[in-house]
């Protein structure tokens, strides 16, 4: 590829009106043309694919809340890596803007970045009249290390709603994933991977507190679906993936070759895919497009006034629109297609019976949970350094064989907040929460408060069953054997005594600490992740009745993983009923 050099005058870089020209993917179809990639290296595009484009000279360069970064906007800055180190432009004689050969793949990033970014902002608001209130920043190469296995995490991109912000990632040149055949380029490089993450930010002033993971699936559909019809081009991924699809909303298959039909606790991207596949074969039949665009996004509007909406509300909300904008026979064939992605109806609460129940204990169970980042990553991430939750399971009422209510108790210090939730096990989706004064929760602020209980209480069953099997495999990990010791050995154990509050009472246990070496295979073997040590919590046997492991006489009623980049996880087992 030839260096490329670009005219901008010094008055250019403080003057609005001034023209830039910068190197882009401008023709996201052409990445489709199989030929183009042949010869094409890990992490780099086609020349063909390169253009120079001429845009407005940045209106807030060099200005205002990142001095450093070059392309800012009013609504978004996009900086290289972090917004704190200066980007690899250089301005030579105070007439031209260029770049060394070996910066030129994180300039096109940077620039391809800024010119879709610019183009989607624009887009938004010319199809939609829509202006996002939050000020955006977005990272592009941004080195982030994966805090399980303290590597550089690669070949993705991703939204932050916690600190607002955008990141794409490198791409992945390691020695065994090319002799794998894998080629990939970095998401940044890619037009569709950056409208469907800028349509992450968009979904979230649409709907700023869903309760369902549900939700996740929309939001992932949604994405790629706003992607798709700002690009003209069903397909997502193109050019990260040279050439090959990672998502294709026209397709009545998945990746996998399944039909594109729900299921209930459906992983979030295989849920997206359904939605995208109804958006956008409505879209094909309807006969106003655009029309059918703006009204998508009235749907996610409108159930989004509705915390515990669920992608079957969502496909009520779109039926209820169809009409205005195709005809009776198209109608009659978008609605079966509906149908036969998403069959039934909304599930509702049968009764509120259990809301006049006496709250007296009948299935005890409580787990305290300790969470511990890296001072570094809790920076870079938007959360806390170290967060300290409950979840304390005090009685359950059936309400129908599909539906259960639950009173939980979250703990934060020593305030104790109950809540009855309500529990659909047809979908694994929380059909309401509600107080002990009998009002359904919707305030934005109490949900976020509840978080982490939410988080557990979606997959209840799985996570005090992945509990079990944790500690149940830590535990043969102790005496040499299972699974997990193919790939870690215990080089060094400590006990050391501990007082514990276990149904109330003070009691001394032990803390069992493994400190812990990969074994070779593990070493060479890719994802497998970097654990420090592991402790095993434990008390005596005689103080719980439970099926749970025992060493020496004492019950393992806890772990904590201590990864070797700092980050540890610690759960608790702390009440059940005897």
């Amino acid at each position: 590829m030839k260096r490329i050099f670009f005219a901008l005058s010094l008055s250019a870089l403080t003057s609005a009106q001034a023209a830039l020209q910068i190197p882009v993917i401008a023709d996201y179809n052409l990445a489709e043309t199989p030929n183009l990639w042949s010869k094409v290296k890990t992490d780099e595009v086609p020349p063909n694919l390169l253009s120079n484009k001429t845009v407005d000279d940045p209106r807030s360069s060099y200005s205002a809340l990142f001095p450093k970064a070059f392309f800012q906007e009013d609504n978004f800055t996009v900086c290289y890596q972090n917004c704190s180190l200066s980007d690899p432009f250089k301005v030579k004689s105070g007439e031209r803007l260029e770049f060394s050969s070996r910066a030129r793949w994180e300039i096109i990033e940077q620039s391809n970045v800024y010119y879709w970014a610019n183009r989607y902002f624009k887009f938004l608001e010319d199809r939609f009249y829509y202006r996002p209130r939050k000020f955006l920043k977005i990272y592009t190469n941004r080195q982030i290390k994966d805090e399980t296995q303290g590597k550089v995490m690669k070949n993705n991109a991703f939204f932050n709603p916690r600190d607002t912000s955008l990141s794409f990632l490198p791409a992945d040149k390691n020695l065994l994933f090319k002799l794998m055949g894998g080629k990939i380029s970095r998401s940044g490089f890619d037009p569709s991977v950056i409208a469907h993450e800028a349509s992450h930010y968009f979904f979230d002033h649409l709907f700023a507190s869903p309760v369902n993971n549900e939700i996740g699936g929309l939001n992932e559909g949604f994405a790629d679906y706003v992607a798709n019809i700002l690009l003209g081009n069903p397909k997502v991924g193109l050019v990260m993936l040279h050439g090959n699809v990672l998502r294709d909303s026209s397709s009545m298959l998945d990746g996998t070759g399944r039909p594109k039909v729900y299921a209930p606790s459906m992983e979030v991207h295989d849920l997206g895919e359904r939605v995208s596949l109804a958006l956008w074969k409505s879209r094909d039949l309807s006969d106003d497009k655009h029309e059918l665009d703006r009204l998508v996004i009235d749907a996610v509007t409108e159930i989004g006034e509705n915390p515990y909406s669920t992608v079957h509300h969502f496909k009520e909300a779109m039926l209820k629109r169809l009409p205005n904008v195709m005809s009776a026979q198209n109608l009659v064939m978008t609605e079966a297609i509906w149908e036969m992605i998403f069959p039934g109806e909304v599930n509702t609460i049968h009764n509120l019976n259990f809301l006049r129940t006496p709250i007296k204990s009948n299935n005890f169970i409580g787990f305290n949970i300790k969470q511990n980042f890296s001072e570094q990553f809790a920076k870079e991430m938007g959360v806390k350094s170290e967060e300290k939750f409950s979840l304390n399971i005090i009685k359950t009422e059936k309400i129908s064989d599909s539906q259960t209510a639950i009173l939980v108790a979250s703990e934060n210090e020593s305030v104790t907040t109950p809540y009855w939730v309500v529990m659909d096990h047809a979908r694994s989706n929380i059909l309401g929460i509600y107080s002990l004064d009998r009002k359904l929760v919707t305030d934005a602020e109490e949900l976020k408060s509840m978080e982490n209980l939410i988080l557990q209480l979606n997959d209840l069953g799985g996570y005090i069953s992945d509990f079990v099997q944790k500690v149940q495999m830590f535990k043969e990990l102790h005496d040499n054997k299972g699974d997990f010791s193919t790939a870690y050995k215990v080089s060094k154990k400590t006990i050391v005594k501990e007082s514990l509050v276990f149904n109330g009472q003070m009691t001394i246990g032990e803390r069992i600490n493994m400190d812990l070496k990969k074994r070779v295979i593990a070493r060479i073997i890719p994802g497998i992740p970097d654990i420090k040590g592991i402790s095993l919590i434990t008390i005596p046997a005689n103080s719980i009745n439970t099926k749970l492991p025992e060493i020496n006489g004492m019950k393992v009623i806890g772990y904590q993983l201590q990864f070797a980049t700092g980050t540890s996880m610690e759960i608790i087992l702390n009440k059940i009923a005897q």
